[in-house]
């Protein structure tokens, strides 16, 4: 074989061969970041849906095992914002007995439909309890 047809093959092999790696790694890099997220949604969406579970209740503590698995997992997957309020929350609950949810679910809210790409809505939490 006649070396100036072997230098553009081996050229050619050399960059699809590149290409394919590198589109590959990318592909990786994107599906883990998607993994990622989704799964820090589906957390974040659970805890949201367990703090204001146990929030604005007659009976304190009626929930506390939900009130608890939120906040760790609000700490294991908030944002640096989400962290400050649950460890603020549990603070205020240790200290005095009492705290408010309003500035926690509403970050998580903001920051849960900014991710899924949906309009702001009013910052106020209304919370709907039916006396039994």
């Amino acid at each position: 074989m006649k070396t100036e047809l072997l230098v553009p093959l081996l050229m050619t092999a050399f960059v699809a061969i590149s290409g394919w790696y590198i589109v590959h790694w990318l592909n990786v890099a994107r599906d883990r970041a998607n993994k990622k997220r989704d799964l820090q949604i589906q957390y974040l969406i659970e805890a949201y849906r367990r703090l204001e579970r146990a929030s604005n209740r007659a009976k304190k503590y009626e929930n506390n095992a939900e009130l608890e698995s939120a906040i760790a997992d609000i700490q294991l997957f908030g944002t640096v914002d989400q962290v400050n309020l649950a460890q603020k929350f549990s603070l205020d609950i240790a200290h005095n007995s009492h705290a408010s949810t309003d500035d926690l679910l509403k970050d998580i809210r903001t920051e849960l439909r900014k991710e899924l790409g949906l309009k702001e809505v009013s910052p106020g939490i209304v919370y709907l309890r039916l006396k039994e």
